[in-house]
């Protein structure tokens, strides 16, 4: 038997009145008067929300027909509008194993012919960045091929020869978290069936641009060498620099005439269309800088030392029709009018910061198309007023919250975009108006919780723990993050600190630090219920590569678990290795670190006790950080942790596990959100297939709702997706 998903919703002022307990009881009805057989979903619904959006990677636009622009999301895939942005649709969706773009290039001889590179080059330190390679259309987008480069894994930027389209280059910065080879500059001759490194560095150090002279022979790449870890992000080394051929890439040699010295990181590069032989270039460093070649970038010149690239930026656009105007992107794009002498900032009101990509229309050049990490603007009269296009669903989430009844509402937070949330759904099924998205918290958006008790408080969260409780009746927010009286040890939290509400009355709330916290009434007031849970090794002297990276806050909790079964039973792992459990609500602890089967290089991305016994808990870990492995690690224990049996055996090869979730009737169901994709398991953990019909995005979180069993995806490219039996 099967209850109508609409009956549910005319139920809902009826859940509203009942007192918790009958509340409580209703629930466990309308469960049992379900299937208890678990469905795999038949369809999915992308449900945004608009009111804000995601970060845009790229931006091309058809110089033949304007009409036609394709925006790439950083790891939502590539969508196309052939009205101008009234109308989108993704045509990335199918093309292989990724969503996470870096590039795009269109032939302007053939706008049929589209090369994309994925992988995002921006210093992303999540795994959804992750590329499968480049792919080229020559069907203007409509079907894709994989050409190679597979292990490239992010790809900076792709120049098709001007002379020849056949003649390729692509700018791959290649593994983020380790040593490759598969990184430099690649050359194909014959439309990608083959490819020739023509410029690498060494293993560790990658491209992140790279420009062509319309004579076809002149090329400048700008090396880059960087590294990420779980504490660390080396951001500059001495292999950065700017490389020159004149060959069309069979020779090279670094150009250090007139350039910077300097130990320098990210490095942007610029072609002025109006006057190709003038380059432009700006660096990362300590003294940062913006320089200027009259000589197809031979020499070099330090015109003003104001603007700086840095690793989440790196890109300079000038406006086609006047060499001395450019712009350099950062989290306000700092414009010059006088080629470079002086700086203001271009006028951006009511428009999201970060700004990544500019389009500036060459026939039109105050008609601009903006990205950013808020999404995708247009101004036409050069920024005095911009538009927000609220229909490109490609935000990304890393945490999401339901609530118990038919008419269930979703909260979530997104990268740079805070927490929101509202419904899932309206009356008749259709997707929720953005006037009903409410806004509970800012800065990057990471756990929402939804009190049991009250459904006017809610809980927010922006990055390093920074916890707030919004109350709906009032409209009032209320930062309550622990704070350590004792000022000289400050408390340690994780960038994505997680924290729980107990399903146990009184329903404490639970925050992970470098400590476990509680607090009775609703954050105004914490206890710390553990010591250091973490192994804090001390990483304030350590080096890469010889060299004093940038410290990240380190060692702390970054997943948290209560058992639904037991109260007192809570599991934390932290992001230096360890894994911790209490069966007395924190009055003495175990350290389960060792029991795991698995190197301890390693953090913990999910922890989920079971409704099937209060000895059962899932583990899910993550190694890319310290080992540039990308296996999934994935453990069950029915024993309070004593015991582990690995659950991967028939999973990807790489499949970095993000978010996971155990079906609240058939325990037998798992839901594993991996870096590109949902694998689902119908028997406990022996074998795993991909949801069929889901689009290959990062799926950070996941949650069962009931009574109406939807599978609710928090996706990072994608927005919110509702997965439904029909």
């Amino acid at each position: 038997m099967s209850i109508p998903r609409r009956s549910l919703r005319l139920l809902s002022p009826v859940f509203r009145l009942l007192s918790p307990v009958f509340r409580l009881l209703s629930f466990v009805f309308c469960l049992q008067s379900l299937s208890l057989a678990a469905q795999v979903p038949q369809c999915y619904r992308f449900i945004g929300p608009g009111v804000n959006s995601g970060r845009i990677s790229d931006i091309e636009v058809d110089s033949n027909n304007p009409q036609n622009i394709f925006v790439a999301a950083s790891s939502g895939g590539i969508f196309k509008s052939a009205d101008w942005g009234k109308n989108w649709t993704p045509v990335f969706d199918q093309a292989g194993l990724s969503l996470a773009i870096g590039d795009m290039a269109i032939c302007n001889t053939n706008p049929d012919l589209i090369w994309a590179g994925t992988g995002e080059a921006s210093g992303e330190q999540a795994a959804a960045s992750l590329g499968d390679g480049v792919y080229k259309s020559i069907d203007g987008g409509k079907t894709w091929k994989c050409m190679g480069l597979k292990e490239s894994r992010h790809i900076a930027k792709i120049q098709i020869n001007p002379l020849n389209p056949d003649v390729v280059y692509v700018a791959a910065t290649g593994a983020r978290w380790g040593n490759n080879e598969e990184r430099g500059i690649f050359r194909t001759e014959d439309g990608g069936l083959t490819w020739k490194k023509v410029l690498y560095i060494n293993d560790y150090t990658g491209m992140s641009d790279l420009v062509i002279h319309p004579d076809g022979k002149t090329i400048l790449a700008s090396a880059w060498q960087q590294y990420r870890n779980a504490w660390a992000h080396l951001q500059r080394g001495p292999s950065s620099g700017i490389y020159r051929s004149e060959d069309g890439g069979e020779s090279w040699e670094k150009v250090t005439k007139g350039f910077s010295k300097d130990t320098l990181g990210r490095i942007a590069l610029a072609v002025a269309p109006s006057s190709p032989d003038m380059i432009y270039a700006c660096v990362e460093s300590k003294k940062g800088g913006f320089y200027r070649s009259s000589d197809k970038g031979k020499s070099w010149k330090l015109i003003n030392q104001k603007p700086s690239t840095a690793y989440w930026y790196g890109r300079i656009y000038v406006n086609p029709t006047d060499e001395k105007n450019a712009f350099v992107m950062g989290m306000m794009v700092q414009e010059t009018k006088d080629g470079g002498k002086t700086f203001n900032v271009m006028a951006t009101k009511n428009v999201h910061v970060d700004h990544h990509i500019l389009w500036i229309d060459p026939k039109n050049p105050q008609n601009r198309l903006l990205g950013n990490d808020g999404g995708l603007y247009q101004t036409q009269d050069g920024g005095q007023k911009w538009e927000f296009y609220k229909n490109l669903f490609i935000g990304q989430y890393y945490a999401i919250t339901v609530d118990q009844g038919p008419d269930y509402r979703i909260f979530g937070g997104k990268q740079d975009n805070g927490v929101w949330g509202g419904p899932a759904a309206m009356a008749d099924g259709s997707i929720a108006p953005d006037s009903l998205i409410s806004n509970i918290s800012w800065g990057d958006g990471f756990y929402a919780g939804l009190d049991p008790t009250d459904r006017n408080i809610t809980y927010g969260e922006s990055q390093y723990g920074g916890i707030s409780r919004y109350d709906f009746s009032t409209n009032k927010s209320y930062y309550v993050q622990p704070r350590n009286p004792d000022k000289k040890s400050p408390y340690r939290f994780n960038w994505n600190t997680p924290y729980i509400i107990s399903v146990h009355p009184p329903h404490a709330l639970y925050m992970g630090g470098n400590k476990l916290f509680k607090s009775e009434n609703k954050g105004d007031d914490w206890s710390e219920i553990s010591g250091d849970l973490s192994r804090n090794e001390p990483v304030n002297e350590k080096t890469i590569m010889g060299m004093k990276p940038v410290l990240k806050p380190y060692a702390s909790i970054t997943a948290l678990a209560e058992s639904p079964l037991k109260p007192g039973v809570i599991y934390a792992g932290t992001d230096d290795g360890n894994l911790q459990m209490t069966r007395d609500g924190g009055q003495s602890w175990i350290n389960l670190s060792d029991k795991l089967p698995m190197p301890s290089d390693r953090f913990f991305t999910r922890l989920i006790c079971s409704v099937s016994g209060a000895g059962t808990v899932y583990v899910a870990c993550a190694r890319y950080y310290e080992a540039n492995d990308l296996k999934p690690y994935l453990f069950r224990s029915t024993d309070y942790g004593q015991t582990w049996e690995s659950l991967t055996t028939t999973m990807p090869a790489e499949a970095v596990i993000r978010g996971f979730a155990e079906h609240p009737i058939n325990t037998d169901w798992l839901y594993c959100g991996v870096h590109n994709g949902l694998l689902i398991s119908k028997d406990a953990g022996k074998t795993w297939m991909r949801a069929p019909g889901l689009i290959p995005v990062a799926i950070d979180d996941i949650k069962i709702q009931m009574p109406t069993g939807d599978v609710v995806l928090g996706s990072y490219g994608r927005g919110l997706i509702v997965g439904i039996e029909n």
